[in-house]
């Protein structure tokens, strides 16, 4: 057996110096890649900070069992105001609807209040017959007004929802 000619050595070393070096190339891509889509931000990352901001969609809120689904106010010519919303209880016990603030004016109840069943999701606005109006908001199209609600034992929550017209899909909803 004779040794391998110097220049196959060197053919081989080169062959193996370029995959590792493109191998270790590729690993620092791979690593330098969460970087720049964001991974590393974990709770702070802003698709997540984005779920806590009002949305064109309605406004999502949760006090105690209950969440209000869709929270978003229909506002005609006239300035007379509506809010679309549905809101379920999650929980083992009844709780009331009992007062409600838009744009930090207090806002009517149709019935006065509205009890909620363990399990049970209750429309407002909607192929409804609960309804949460405050005639003359006027507030400008396409702005955020504040809105709370108080529930008798879950407590109060508050948000800021969207002021859309009664058009498209909010046609048939009338303050």
């Amino acid at each position: 057996m004779y040794p391998a000619p110097v220049s196959q050595i060197s053919a081989n070393s080169r062959n193996y110096r370029r995959r590792r070096f493109l191998a270790l190339a590729a690993a620092g891509l791979a690593l330098s890649s969460l970087g720049l889509t964001g991974c590393w931000n974990g709770q702070n990352a802003a698709t997540n900070i984005q779920a806590t901001q009002p949305s064109g969609n309605g406004s999502v809120l949760k006090v105690g069992q209950l969440v209000v689904d869709n929270a978003t106010v229909v506002q005609d010519e006239a300035g007379n105001a509506t809010v679309l919303m549905r809101i379920t209880n999650q929980g083992n016990d009844s709780d009331t609807l009992i007062a409600a603030v838009l744009a930090e004016r207090p806002a009517t109840i149709t019935s006065g209040s509205v009890d909620i069943g363990p399990g049970e999701s209750i429309s407002f606005a909607w192929d409804a017959i609960h309804f949460v109006d405050l005639p003359g908001l006027n507030a400008p199209m396409s702005s955020y007004v504040p809105f709370g609600l108080q529930f008798a034992n879950a407590g109060i929550t508050e948000t800021e929802i969207l002021v859309v017209p009664p058009t498209g899909i909010y046609a048939d909803i009338t303050p």
